[in-house]
């Protein structure tokens, strides 16, 4: 079967057997690890028995364990060896029993890095090697899986089917699998048309500098899922760019089975598996001080970090000497900690990152926020190349508009202290068949022509180019007085007597019984002067000046109201346009009920600004400008808005009229009947 997508095929059609045992979602739990187990067997076929032979024989001599791990690599002319004595098809027998331990002997005579995938297949080394096939041994299919496997057709030695063709076929299966997945369970996976995009984004205009002579770059994904971005970065480099360059891939995955998958992707492609690691990246970060030339990824949207707040909390507080010193967002979403994770693994000397977002990491956050003071530390350091806006209904599991963000730490002359939005939202062919919430796709045409756009560098309908102060912008605190009016009645008498500021009158500290009884006597006299005081000002009516309504009381009292008094008494009146402006100690009292904010962009004039957009409409407001603070967003959606006018009134009229002679056709048509 010389053709890889009819191997592929022919394998996925082992999946029968599973039919009706195994929901279809769940065939890959069988089929991805048994493809594995079989392309092993084909490797190690010619070496297998040398192996067992060599590691017999080492054993007996009390070898280190360190040092026949090296031995049987060398023996068996791999990075990996399995020392039992039997192979997939040895371990065959139509005794149940004996079938399972067969098939367990076998899996733990693998070397640890393989034995590592196969634990992880099975959800975790604590769940040990069983789960590969202790649940088709229970349903009575482990026998008829094994065979077929064994079966003379599924021919995957290296002879008939090199690395790269192994790893096709392996990526050909996964993807049925995620086609599959996402059609039942809404499962999240990236497009391979958007992975193909972001990997042409990252690598246009790099072809000079990618040629040079003895050339070798590291590329990077935390996120990395399978593996897709890695592979399609590395074959896109080799097959368009320069096919002498040396790549080198490493990525980082959470979830356990997904990261088998991709270790098994990279091993079956000739890669080395242990650049790729299992774990949170973000707290748990598996390749810390390495440094990458190209790096992309897309972290799960909207993927709260609670769990992990101390450690992230800790990090941030070592400011740029961590990975997160611009600061944290919101825990509900840790799209921009990726960010600065990745960030922190640019090579110095030169590298790219492209990155999947939604829309929120382009605005979320008001100033001096985390996620302000992130775009802000981005901004400033001229690291943003570009925005792409993508097509919406693009991925299996939202319909959400998302967004490829470019950072470059070399630009090009004519990029520096610049930023390219790129609307791309145009860009998107429908699909035959809707894949979960996905009913478009990008074709390779559209892919090189949104390329081609941002290699361009040149305004159009959809392209816009800012300067990156266009993104920053102060927030200005705009006050207007407070203006109260006061009428004082029963009801509001009865309110002032359970304020604090009212009922600390009779409370006393003082240990002595007499000084206290005396503190409280004093304080009942003051309490009785108030009430009287606000009982006078009651049958003034309504006050309008506050200062009067103040010296009404104060004219009263035998003592100088506190400062905490006086806010006390100014919570009896209520807020009136008509009335006059509070003053205290010289200066107008802002209401708090009528505080807003401008949010004025940094290259605009402050004070011409607000004489313009603010006191024509509000002459009695005021700037605090010492609650000035400055913040950083990007309006993706402002900036290419188009305005549509409103369809003219003549014409709704017209479409009334059909409509209703439509309606009045339609009811005869029934009477008729």
């Amino acid at each position: 079967m010389d053709n890889h997508h009819q191997l592929a095929d022919f394998i996925w059609k082992i999946a029968d057997h599973l039919r009706g045992d195994y929901q279809p979602e769940d065939y890959e739990e069988v089929i991805l690890p048994f493809t594995l187990l079989r392309r092993l067997d084909c490797v190690l076929g010619d070496s297998h028995d040398k192996v067992r032979q060599q590691y017999e024989s080492l054993k007996a001599k009390n070898t280190n364990p360190k040092t026949i791990d090296k031995i049987l690599c060398r023996t068996a002319g791999q990075p990996f060896y399995n020392r039992s004595r039997f192979n997939l098809s040895s371990v065959l027998s139509p005794d149940p029993a004996e079938l399972g331990e067969n098939l367990s002997a076998y899996l733990q005579g693998f070397s640890d890095n393989i034995k590592d995938i196969l634990y992880n297949f099975s959800g975790g080394k604590e769940k040990g090697l069983s789960p590969i096939y202790e649940t088709l041994l229970r349903k009575g299919l482990l026998f008829q899986v094994t065979q077929a496997f064994t079966d003379v057709t599924v021919d995957l030695s290296p002879e008939k089917v090199d690395n790269h063709a192994m790893g096709t076929v392996y990526e050909h299966l996964i993807h049925k699998f995620k086609m599959l997945k996402n059609a039942a369970a809404g499962q999240h996976y990236t497009p391979r048309e958007v992975i193909r995009l972001m990997v042409h984004l990252v690598f246009a205009g790099e072809k000079a500098h990618l040629n040079q002579p003895g050339m070798g770059v590291g590329i990077y994904d935390p996120c990395c899922g399978t593996g897709g971005m890695l592979t399609e970065a590395k074959e896109h480099l080799l097959n368009e760019i320069n096919p002498g360059l040396d790549v080198y891939l490493y990525g980082q995955e959470l979830n356990e089975q997904t990261y088998a998958m991709a270790k098994t992707d990279m091993l079956m492609k000739g890669e080395d598996p242990e650049h790729i690691k299992q774990g949170n990246s973000l707290n748990k970060d598996k390749l810390p001080g390495n440094k990458f030339d190209y790096m992309l990824t897309n972290p799960p949207f909207g993927e709260d970090w609670k769990k992990i707040e101390s450690f992230i909390k800790a990090e941030a507080e070592r400011g740029h000497q961590g990975r997160f010193g611009a600061g944290t967002p919101s825990t509900n979403d840790g799209s921009l900690l990726f960010l600065q994770h990745m960030i922190s693994k640019m090579n110095p000397d030169g590298a790219k990152i492209a990155i999947v977002f939604n829309g929120s990491p382009l605005f979320n956050g008001d100033a001096d926020s985390g996620p302000s003071n992130i775009r802000r530390w981005i901004i400033e350091k001229d690291w943003l190349d570009a925005i792409v806006c993508l097509p919406e209904n693009l991925f299996y599991q939202t319909n959400i508009t998302t967004y490829v963000w470019l950072l470059d730490n070399r630009k090009a002359a004519e990029r520096k202290g610049k930023v390219q939005l790129i609307n791309a939202a145009g860009f998107s062919t429908p699909m035959r068949r809707n894949l979960g919430k996905k009913n478009v796709e990008i074709s390779d045409a559209q892919i090189l022509e949104v390329a081609d756009l941002y290699q361009a560098f040149a305004e159009s309908k959809q392209v816009k180019i800012f300067d990156n102060e266009d993104f920053c912008y102060t927030k200005v605190t705009v006050e207007r007085p407070l203006r109260l009016a006061y009428e004082i009645t029963p009801e509001k008498i009865a309110a002032f007597k359970e304020s604090t500021d009212y009922q600390r009158l009779v409370q006393s500290n003082a240990k002595d019984p007499e000084r206290r009884k005396q503190a409280i006597e004093k304080g009942e006299a003051k309490q009785r002067e108030l009430i009287a005081a606000l009982e006078t000002a009651g049958k003034q009516g309504r006050i309008m000046v506050d200062a009067v309504f103040q010296q009404t009381i104060a004219d009263q009292l035998s003592f100088k109201p506190t400062k905490g008094m006086i806010k006390t008494l100014r919570g009896l009146g209520e807020r009136h346009e008509e009335a006059e402006i509070v003053w205290t100690d010289g200066e107008q009292e802002p209401d708090s009920e009528l505080r807003d904010a401008e949010y004025i962009l940094i290259k605009q004039d402050i004070n011409a600004y607000f004489e313009k957009e603010v006191l024509p409409y509000v002459p009695d407001a005021w700037m605090d400008r010492s609650k000035d603070k400055t913040g950083y967003e990007i309006n993706f959606t402002k900036y290419f808005y188009e305005y549509q006018p409103p369809t003219p009134s003549s014409d709704i009229a017209v479409e009334l009229l059909k409509l209703e002679e439509q309606t009045e056709g339609l009811l005869k048509g029934i009477l008729a009947r």
